[in-house]
């Protein structure tokens, strides 16, 4: 099972969604840490006049059906 940091950011003028996706966040980050980042993000990989909106980490199961080339 892995885990995944979703942060989701959304523009207030035309309500617009955008979403980060980052493996494997450590075990101890904290919500200032998480905030302190997605304050960074907007302007540079996320387009100004987006607001950070929430973020939580997901346990994903992956369940491979097929692999045709290796």
């Amino acid at each position: 099972m892995a885990k995944k940091l979703r942060m989701s950011f959304v523009n207030s003028t035309d309500g617009k969604r955008k979403t980060i996706y980052l493996n494997d966040p450590k075990a101890d980050l904290t919500d200032t840490e998480v905030q302190n980042a997605m304050d960074s993000f907007v302007g540079v990989f996320i387009p100004s006049g987006y607001e950070k909106d929430s973020a939580t980490i997901v346990d994903t199961t992956t369940n491979e059906l097929f692999d045709l080339i290796q």
